[in-house]
This record gives structure tokens, sequence and C-alpha cells, in this order.
């Protein structure tokens, strides 16, 4: 754990990358909350987290990060998140994490399979604890932990414990990485604006690190963060457009939708089976919300229950506001997303 007085010095260098400070604000009541977030509207892990966090009703500082570097007409700008501030706030998280830095790619995101990403949102401050955590899963579990009310998102029973963190395992293993950033063969139906802003995006990245290395060459902790950095991103850019790796992301996923629509079936867990709603749930919900937006509704055309469970999904409150509504604001409009938005109109208050 990092001193009250040092995590709050910490904090407050990584909330000044954030280069607006409309982007800083409080959810919730109070003025000094417990708990402060870094993360990006668009970002599906961050998605997951607020989610957690306004379903648990816990109050927060928002640091809502941009986390695509761009070319202005004055040079490079870096995203936030590479900001040295933002990185050696979340070493500490890493030091806790003791995991090896991501070695390639793989279009995942998972801490557990893949690695820890050193430059990625969401990170969580507890400022009550002193402890800074990074990866969505973990972030959840210790929100779900603090308080069992107004809902508990992970059962005590065994069983349905168990049941529970397998589904939000395979979520955490969805390429969803390389659904967002690749160029597919055969039917790529995302957004035009994005695909367009996708054909630089690893360029950009990768420019940007490299100049933040030559900034920081003497600071060897945020140098290797920057490499290992370097090496997804690189390995982004080599797959991004190779059809193998594109129609096997998505063969990948459609399975795993396949595997849903017979676990719905059985009934051992989902909101959708009368099952209290859980974190299963949640991660779902945000994962369905962005497989929409991408165009790849589809792949539940012939699972009825998952189709059903989308619907159900889609008028849940956190989900309307922190997957749904957080996509269109933050994303290049999505025909995809029209249903989805009238969603919210019915979802209850």
């Amino acid at each position: 754990m990092t001193s009250r007085a040092l995590l709050i010095e910490m904090a407050a260098a990584a909330r000044a990358a954030v280069a607006d400070p409309a982007r800083i604000t409080t959810v919730g009541a109070g003025s000094q909350p417990r708990f402060e977030l870094f993360h990006a509207a668009s970002s599906l892990c961050s998605q997951k987290v607020r989610t957690v966090l306004l379903e648990k009703a816990l109050p927060y500082r928002s640091n809502d990060m941009r986390i695509l570097s761009t070319m202005a007409s004055d040079g490079l700008v870096a995203a936030e998140h590479y900001n040295p501030a933002y990185i050696r706030l979340r070493l500490v998280a890493a030091r806790e994490l003791n995991r090896a830095y991501v070695s390639g790619y793989s279009g995942r995101t998972s801490v557990e399979s893949e690695g820890f990403d050193p430059c990625v949102v969401p990170l969580l401050v507890d400022h009550d604890t002193g402890r800074v955590i990074a990866d969505s899963q973990r972030i959840c579990i210790y929100l779900d932990g603090v308080s069992r009310a107004p809902v508990q998102l992970v059962p005590d029973a065994p069983d349905a414990r168990a049941e529970v963190m397998r589904q939000v395992g395979i979520v955490d293993r969805i390429a969803n990485g390389a659904l967002l950033y690749g160029f597919h063969p055969d039917a790529d139906l995302r957004p035009d604006a994005l695909k367009a802003s996708m054909q630089t995006v690893y360029d950009y990245k990768v420019m940007a690190l490299e100049r933040l290395i030559g900034d920081n060459a003497g600071e060897p902790e945020l140098v290797a963060a920057y490499r290992a950095k370097i090496v997804k991103e690189s390995g982004g850019k080599k797959v991004c457009h190779d059809p193998a790796f594109q129609r096997a992301a998505r063969e990948q996923t459609k399975q795993l939708l396949i595997d849903l629509e017979r676990d719905l079936a059985a009934g051992s867990f989902a909101c959708l089976n009368g099952h209290t709603f859980s974190l299963a749930d949640a991660f779902w919900g945000v994962n369905l919300v962005r497989l929409n937006y991408l165009g790849l509704a589809s792949m539940w055309d012939a699972l009825p229950r998952v189709a059903r469970y989308v619907d159900a999904l889609a008028k849940r409150p956190s989900l309307c506001r922190e997957a749904i509504q957080a996509s269109i604001d933050s994303m290049p409009h999505a025909r995809y997303m029209d249903a989805m938005a009238d969603c919210r109109a019915e979802a209850p208050a």
C-alpha cells in the first residue's frame, strides 16, 4: 500500500494529464469521494467498471482520459494515458499484481492470460486504503467487496459464485481489441469514421511511445513500460489487416456466443433466468453492446436466448448509461446503436 499523502500527490499528478478540466468530475454524492477512477468513456473495460460503480451506488472522482494519440496541426498529441505521471501511478498497481508485462498481441486484454499492459485504462485508486488497482475484472470484484448493498454482484453460494466467475472469465477472453481495431476481409461493418481513424492508430501510438522513451530516458521503469507497450501495439499493426487472424477472432467470438446460448438454456446464471443481476450480467452486457456497435449483432440471429438476453440487458439502467449511452456519446455514430438507443426510454428508472 502507498501512504495517503504520497497517493494523493501521485493521483493529482496523473489527473493533471487530463487536458480538459471538464472531463474531471465527481459522480455521486460528496466532494471528496473514497474512489478515484482513471478511465475513458469509450473504453470497454472502463465501461465495465463504471457499470459496477453505478450498480453499487459508489461515488467516485471521474478522470475521463483521451486514449487515442492524434495528429494536430502542430504535431503529434500523445494519448493522455501515456503520460508519465499516470504510468507511475499504474506501476503502483503493477507491483501489487506482480505479473510480467504484456509481451505480444492477441487482441485480448485479460491480464490473466496476456500479462500486464502498463499503458491502458481503467485504473482505480482507493484513497481510504491506499491501494491502486488495475485490470477491470479485479477492480470490479474489489468494488463488489466494499459493500453488499444495494446489490451483491458476486454471489456467496459456491456454485453460483463459480458460474458467475466462469462467465466473467469467458467475457474477459473475447478478442475485443482485434474486433475494434482490425479490418475484417469479408464484412467489415464498423462505422466509416472508425475505420478511417484505425488506418493510422498504431502508427500514432508507436510514434508517441517512442517520443516518450526519449523524453524519459532517465527513468528505467517508465522506459520499460513504454517498450512493452510498443511490442504490443507493433504486434497489433502486423495483424490488423491479416485475413486469417481477423477471421479467427470473429469465429472465436461466434463460438463463445453459441456457448452462451447453451449456458442460458441451462439456466445456471443470468438475470434473464430469474437470477439476481450479477457481475456476469454486467460483463456480458457491456460486451454485447460493443458487438452490436461493431455491426456484429447478426452473430445472435440464430441464438434466440442470446437475443432475449441482449434485449433484457439493454434495459438495465447501469448498462443504458455506461455502455449504450457512453458508446453513442464517445464513438463515431453506428446505425446499429439506434435500436439500442430506443431501449433507453424503456429502461426502468
